[in-house]
């Protein structure tokens, strides 16, 4: 009897001090934010233990259809088959969580400092081969890639390489275009850093909130064309809606009842203390601050 006794006050021992696990994953431009939210919403919640991993926007989706992840976070919208796979009982929740933008960087030793949606659309179809062709050196360019399960590069390929930027005639006059063949290709943001410090004639894209934080990289101010204003990639711009490669940034996971951990997950994120952090990563905010109103006394 004492030992069924002792056996029963430790495994309520051990079921108490056990915590409740989410797991995130996808998106490598939001894994860096996720990780910070996380963190913070650890320190008030501290029964419940966050996993965030990354691997891509479309590995993330790709889980959560398998049911190996909690929520997918995603720089890019659900395809139409995405979306069917994960609706099928009418439970899935799509979240926008923050902006940001699509981001062109360099070598810090590269003199170019701008660049155009056309100039960096003949650049990743590999139409323009040196960079002396947009006034830069007299070099090769050597195109960096993110892989298929990138958001980002999606994001790219059809904003810039196809020109939908521009409109949906000019997209419809290139839809056909592709990245360059032999570009090589970069699993996660810290290899394509890595790989522009290596050669001075790499070229990529980031997500906004990664590439400000990446100080040793040199980040291209961005036009439509050569007749607009150039603009840096920061929070500002894309508050004031003057960077064009801006896109939202979401969450999504299925609801339901046993959906509680997290719904109250997803509440700390878009709180005040959630966007605030958000906003202290790098990343436009979704919501808008809270403002104080105080009464006037009498």
């Amino acid at each position: 009897m004492k030992k069924i006794i002792l056996t029963l006050l430790i495994s309520f021992f051990i079921n108490c001090g056990k915590k409740e696990k989410i797991v995130i994953s996808g998106s490598e431009t939001m894994h860096s934010m996720i990780s910070q939210v996380a963190n913070e919403y650890k320190k008030v919640n501290k029964d419940i233990e966050i996993d965030v991993k990354g691997g891509g926007s479309g590995e993330g989706i790709q889980e959560l259809i398998s049911g190996l992840t909690d929520f997918a976070i995603s720089s890019r919208e659900l395809t139409e088959i995405e979306f069917e796979k994960l609706n099928k009982d009418n439970h899935l929740e799509s979240i926008l969580i923050a902006y940001d933008g699509a981001a062109f960087v360099v070598h810090p030793s590269n003199p170019l400092s701008e660049i155009t949606l056309e100039e960096a659309s003949e650049i990743f179809t590999g139409k323009t081969k040196n960079w002396k062709e947009i006034k830069g050196k007299d070099s090769g360019i050597e195109v960096i890639i993110r892989d298929n399960y990138s958001g980002t590069r999606e994001f790219i390929k059809e904003q810039v390489v196809k020109k939908l930027n521009l409109g949906t005639d000019e997209y419809l006059q290139n839809k056909k275009n592709e990245y360059l063949e032999k570009a090589k290709i970069a699993i996660n943001n810290e290899e394509i850093t890595d790989l522009i410090l290596k050669n001075p004639n790499c070229i990529s894209y980031m997500g906004m909130g990664i590439a400000n934080a990446k100080t040793e990289l040199k980040l291209l101010k961005f036009a439509k064309t050569r007749k607009d204003e150039f603009v840096v990639p920061n929070v500002q711009n894309i508050k004031d809606r003057k960077y064009k490669l801006s896109r939202g940034l979401k969450m999504f996971y299925k609801s339901g009842k046993n959906s509680k951990k997290l719904d109250e997950f997803v509440s700390f994120v878009l709180s005040e203390k959630g966007q605030t952090v958000i906003l202290n990563s790098g990343y436009l905010r979704s919501t808008l601050p809270e403002v104080k109103v105080e009464g006037k006394r009498n």
